[in-house]
């Protein structure tokens, strides 16, 4: 799937550890090729994985947004960023919550 960041194309894409042998060696759930513009979630990362999840998809979602966010910060020129996990992972886990409050304040 191709999406748009900041005018720049990125590409999202599921691959397995096989495929894409750099999510085994970083035992990744999902990786910003912000070089190549691309976004890797990994294929194999499922909930008899050896890991719990009770809302899968919603953690899915997740590493979606978290991959996405590293490009933002890569497209907006805060490079610095796109290495501060605990930054990117903040703003994935809190950006829903966010957006139903600007919904609900309605400045969107």
């Amino acid at each position: 799937m191709k999406i748009n960041i900041l005018g720049t194309d990125y590409e999202i894409r599921k691959a397995s550890e096989k495929e894409y042998p750099k999510l085994s060696v970083m035992n990744a759930n999902g990786l910003a090729e912000l070089y190549s513009k691309e976004l890797i979630i990994n294929a194999e990362m499922n909930p008899n994985s050896g890991q719990e999840f009770a809302n899968f998809k919603g953690f899915e979602n997740k590493v979606v947004r978290h991959e996405i966010i590293h490009a933002f910060f890569r497209e907006s020129g805060l490079v610095d960023y796109t290495t501060d996990e605990d930054l990117v992972n903040w703003i994935a886990l809190q950006f829903p919550k966010m957006l139903k409050v600007f919904r609900e304040a309605d400045c969107i």
